[in-house]
Protein backbone atom coordinates (compact mmCIF):
# COMPACT_ATOMS: atom_id res chain seq x y z
CA UNK A 1 0.00 0.00 0.00
CA UNK A 2 1.22 3.62 -0.74
CA UNK A 3 2.52 5.73 1.91
CA UNK A 4 3.32 2.33 4.36
CA UNK A 5 6.10 0.64 5.80
CA UNK A 6 6.39 -2.65 6.24
CA UNK A 7 7.57 -4.31 9.35
CA UNK A 8 8.55 -7.71 9.59
CA UNK A 9 9.58 -10.62 12.35
CA UNK A 10 11.88 -12.91 10.92
CA UNK A 11 12.58 -15.93 12.98
CA UNK A 12 15.56 -17.56 11.21
CA UNK A 13 16.63 -21.44 11.60
CA UNK A 14 19.31 -20.49 13.62
CA UNK A 15 17.34 -18.53 16.28
CA UNK A 16 14.73 -21.08 16.49
CA UNK A 17 17.08 -24.09 17.04
CA UNK A 18 18.81 -22.44 19.69
CA UNK A 19 15.75 -21.52 21.82
CA UNK A 20 14.64 -24.98 21.15
CA UNK A 21 18.08 -26.36 22.04
CA UNK A 22 17.70 -24.20 25.20
CA UNK A 23 14.66 -25.62 26.33
CA UNK A 24 15.28 -28.85 25.34
CA UNK A 25 18.47 -29.44 27.56
CA UNK A 26 16.47 -27.37 30.70
CA UNK A 27 14.03 -30.23 30.79
CA UNK A 28 16.00 -32.61 30.26
CA UNK A 29 18.61 -31.50 33.00
CA UNK A 30 15.27 -31.20 35.36
CA UNK A 31 14.04 -34.66 34.51
CA UNK A 32 17.78 -36.28 35.38
CA UNK A 33 19.11 -34.03 38.11
CA UNK A 34 15.72 -33.15 39.72
CA UNK A 35 12.84 -34.86 39.25
CA UNK A 36 14.95 -38.09 39.64
CA UNK A 37 15.58 -37.73 43.24
CA UNK A 38 12.02 -38.12 43.73
CA UNK A 39 11.07 -41.61 42.00
CA UNK A 40 10.35 -43.46 44.97
CA UNK A 41 9.20 -41.23 47.93
CA UNK A 42 6.70 -43.64 49.13
CA UNK A 43 9.68 -46.58 49.42
CA UNK A 44 11.81 -43.66 51.12
CA UNK A 45 9.24 -43.29 53.86
CA UNK A 46 8.91 -46.39 54.34
CA UNK A 47 12.91 -47.08 54.94
CA UNK A 48 13.02 -44.07 56.94
CA UNK A 49 10.33 -45.37 59.77
CA UNK A 50 12.20 -48.74 59.63
CA UNK A 51 15.23 -46.81 60.48
CA UNK A 52 13.68 -45.23 63.14
CA UNK A 53 12.05 -48.31 64.67
CA UNK A 54 15.67 -49.98 64.62
CA UNK A 55 17.13 -47.25 66.40
CA UNK A 56 14.74 -46.44 68.90
CA UNK A 57 13.87 -49.73 69.88
CA UNK A 58 18.07 -50.10 70.34
CA UNK A 59 18.36 -47.81 72.73
CA UNK A 60 20.17 -48.16 75.82
CA UNK A 61 17.90 -48.74 78.34
CA UNK A 62 14.75 -50.08 76.33
CA UNK A 63 14.87 -52.98 76.96
CA UNK A 64 11.65 -53.30 78.48
CA UNK A 65 9.96 -50.69 76.44
CA UNK A 66 6.61 -51.20 74.43
CA UNK A 67 7.81 -52.09 70.97
CA UNK A 68 4.08 -51.38 70.01
CA UNK A 69 4.20 -47.96 70.77
CA UNK A 70 7.58 -47.27 69.55
CA UNK A 71 6.14 -49.31 66.21
CA UNK A 72 3.58 -46.40 65.85
CA UNK A 73 6.12 -43.29 66.79
CA UNK A 74 7.90 -44.69 63.80
CA UNK A 75 5.54 -45.01 61.62
CA UNK A 76 4.57 -41.60 62.28
CA UNK A 77 8.14 -40.17 61.79
CA UNK A 78 7.75 -42.04 58.43
CA UNK A 79 4.52 -40.14 57.46
CA UNK A 80 6.12 -36.50 58.42
CA UNK A 81 8.98 -37.75 56.07
CA UNK A 82 6.94 -38.70 53.41
CA UNK A 83 4.79 -35.57 54.00
CA UNK A 84 7.66 -33.68 53.96
CA UNK A 85 9.54 -35.24 50.84
CA UNK A 86 6.38 -34.82 48.55
CA UNK A 87 6.10 -31.10 49.37
CA UNK A 88 9.16 -30.95 48.67
CA UNK A 89 9.11 -32.27 45.59
CA UNK A 90 6.39 -30.31 45.12
CA UNK A 91 8.18 -27.24 45.31
CA UNK A 92 10.77 -28.35 42.74
CA UNK A 93 8.48 -29.19 40.19
CA UNK A 94 6.45 -25.63 40.84
CA UNK A 95 9.82 -24.22 40.58
CA UNK A 96 11.21 -25.59 37.81
CA UNK A 97 7.69 -25.05 35.83
CA UNK A 98 8.47 -21.06 36.79
CA UNK A 99 12.23 -21.30 35.58
CA UNK A 100 11.29 -22.83 32.29
CA UNK A 101 8.50 -20.50 31.66
CA UNK A 102 10.25 -17.51 32.63
CA UNK A 103 12.77 -18.21 29.51
CA UNK A 104 10.54 -18.59 27.09
CA UNK A 105 8.92 -15.35 28.27
CA UNK A 106 12.45 -13.83 27.96
CA UNK A 107 13.37 -15.27 24.64
CA UNK A 108 10.26 -14.47 23.14
CA UNK A 109 10.44 -10.78 24.71
CA UNK A 110 14.35 -10.62 23.33
CA UNK A 111 13.52 -12.03 19.97
CA UNK A 112 10.24 -9.33 19.24
CA UNK A 113 12.71 -6.47 20.22
CA UNK A 114 15.65 -7.27 18.34
CA UNK A 115 13.38 -7.38 15.44
CA UNK A 116 11.42 -4.65 16.15
CA UNK A 117 14.15 -2.44 16.74
CA UNK A 118 15.08 -3.20 12.70
CA UNK A 119 11.97 -0.89 11.92
CA UNK A 120 11.56 1.20 14.82
CA UNK A 121 13.48 3.55 17.53
CA UNK A 122 15.16 1.10 20.04
CA UNK A 123 12.75 2.65 22.44
CA UNK A 124 9.81 2.04 21.41
CA UNK A 125 11.08 -1.57 20.47
CA UNK A 126 11.21 -1.96 24.14
CA UNK A 127 8.02 -1.07 25.17
CA UNK A 128 6.61 -3.08 23.04
CA UNK A 129 8.22 -6.04 23.88
CA UNK A 130 9.01 -5.76 27.22
CA UNK A 131 5.27 -4.89 28.42
CA UNK A 132 4.28 -6.19 31.58
CA UNK A 133 1.09 -7.80 30.50
CA UNK A 134 2.41 -10.38 27.82
CA UNK A 135 -1.67 -10.67 26.75
CA UNK A 136 -0.28 -7.23 24.44
CA UNK A 137 2.75 -9.07 22.88
CA UNK A 138 0.44 -11.91 21.67
CA UNK A 139 -2.13 -9.02 20.47
CA UNK A 140 0.96 -7.55 18.82
CA UNK A 141 1.77 -11.25 16.71
CA UNK A 142 -1.86 -11.24 15.93
CA UNK A 143 -1.99 -7.93 14.08
CA UNK A 144 1.25 -9.17 12.43
CA UNK A 145 -0.77 -12.70 11.36
CA UNK A 146 -0.59 -15.16 14.01
CA UNK A 147 -2.38 -15.39 16.61
CA UNK A 148 -1.42 -18.18 18.78
CA UNK A 149 -4.24 -17.76 21.30
CA UNK A 150 -5.96 -19.92 18.50
CA UNK A 151 -3.35 -22.69 18.42
CA UNK A 152 -3.26 -26.09 20.07
CA UNK A 153 -0.76 -25.27 22.42
CA UNK A 154 -1.99 -22.51 24.01
CA UNK A 155 -4.27 -23.12 26.99
CA UNK A 156 -1.41 -24.71 28.77
CA UNK A 157 0.75 -21.53 28.05
CA UNK A 158 -1.78 -19.53 29.83
CA UNK A 159 -2.21 -22.37 32.12
CA UNK A 160 1.27 -21.61 33.05
CA UNK A 161 1.44 -17.99 33.43
CA UNK A 162 -1.04 -18.44 35.85
CA UNK A 163 0.41 -21.46 37.78
CA UNK A 164 3.84 -18.95 38.08
CA UNK A 165 2.25 -16.04 39.13
CA UNK A 166 0.19 -17.28 41.69
CA UNK A 167 3.19 -19.53 42.70
CA UNK A 168 5.02 -16.31 42.89
CA UNK A 169 2.44 -13.78 44.21
CA UNK A 170 0.22 -16.37 46.51
CA UNK A 171 -3.62 -14.95 46.45
CA UNK A 172 -4.42 -12.30 43.94
CA UNK A 173 -6.49 -12.39 40.91
CA UNK A 174 -4.22 -14.90 38.76
CA UNK A 175 -4.73 -18.09 41.71
CA UNK A 176 -8.80 -16.69 41.28
CA UNK A 177 -8.23 -16.99 37.03
CA UNK A 178 -6.79 -20.09 38.04
CA UNK A 179 -9.40 -21.74 39.60
CA UNK A 180 -11.85 -21.11 37.09
CA UNK A 181 -10.39 -21.66 33.89
CA UNK A 182 -7.78 -24.16 34.65
CA UNK A 183 -8.84 -25.88 38.11
CA UNK A 184 -6.64 -29.02 37.81
CA UNK A 185 -3.71 -27.14 38.73
CA UNK A 186 -5.22 -26.55 42.28
CA UNK A 187 -5.29 -29.56 44.91
CA UNK A 188 -7.47 -28.64 48.64
CA UNK A 189 -6.57 -31.61 49.66
CA UNK A 190 -9.47 -33.98 49.01
CA UNK A 191 -10.14 -33.80 45.29
CA UNK A 192 -7.97 -31.75 42.42
CA UNK A 193 -9.07 -29.77 40.26
CA UNK A 194 -13.01 -30.26 40.64
CA UNK A 195 -14.02 -29.44 44.05
CA UNK A 196 -17.12 -26.51 43.99
CA UNK A 197 -14.44 -24.80 46.73
CA UNK A 198 -12.14 -23.41 43.64
CA UNK A 199 -13.91 -20.36 43.72
CA UNK A 200 -12.38 -16.48 44.07
CA UNK A 201 -11.68 -15.68 47.73
CA UNK A 202 -11.54 -19.06 48.67
CA UNK A 203 -8.40 -20.21 47.10
CA UNK A 204 -5.45 -20.91 49.14
CA UNK A 205 -1.90 -20.91 46.99
CA UNK A 206 -1.08 -23.23 48.71
CA UNK A 207 -2.96 -25.51 46.76
CA UNK A 208 -1.12 -25.04 43.55
CA UNK A 209 0.22 -28.35 42.11
CA UNK A 210 1.63 -29.80 39.12
CA UNK A 211 1.94 -33.71 38.43
CA UNK A 212 5.00 -34.49 36.14
CA UNK A 213 2.71 -35.58 33.87
CA UNK A 214 1.56 -31.83 33.91
CA UNK A 215 4.98 -30.56 33.81
CA UNK A 216 5.91 -32.71 30.50
CA UNK A 217 2.61 -31.22 28.87
CA UNK A 218 3.23 -27.58 29.24
CA UNK A 219 6.59 -28.05 28.65
CA UNK A 220 5.70 -29.18 25.19
CA UNK A 221 3.37 -26.24 24.64
CA UNK A 222 5.89 -24.31 25.29
CA UNK A 223 8.37 -25.83 22.70
CA UNK A 224 5.49 -26.57 20.08
CA UNK A 225 5.20 -22.66 20.58
CA UNK A 226 8.64 -21.82 18.96
CA UNK A 227 8.22 -25.11 16.30
CA UNK A 228 4.69 -23.61 14.92
CA UNK A 229 6.03 -19.58 15.03
CA UNK A 230 6.17 -19.00 11.70
CA UNK A 231 9.32 -18.03 9.65
CA UNK A 232 8.57 -14.33 8.54
CA UNK A 233 5.29 -11.78 9.48
CA UNK A 234 4.74 -8.78 8.13
CA UNK A 235 2.74 -5.77 9.58
CA UNK A 236 2.12 -2.79 7.14
CA UNK A 237 1.62 0.69 8.86
CA UNK A 238 1.86 4.18 8.48
CA UNK A 239 5.60 5.75 8.31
Amino acid sequence: MVGMRQLELYMWVGQRRLVLERHDFYVEQVKARVLAQFQDVAGEAERHSEAEYERLGSLPGDEGSDMVEIAEIASDKGQVFYSLLSDLKKQMLLGALAGLYHQWDKDLRDFVERELRQHLKPTDAGKIAWDPNVGNVFDMLAEFGWDCRCAAFFRRIDACRLVVNGYKHGKGRSLDDLGTRYPEYLDDGFTKGTSWLLAPGYLDHEWLSISEPQFDEIADALRQFWVEFPERLYLDRPP
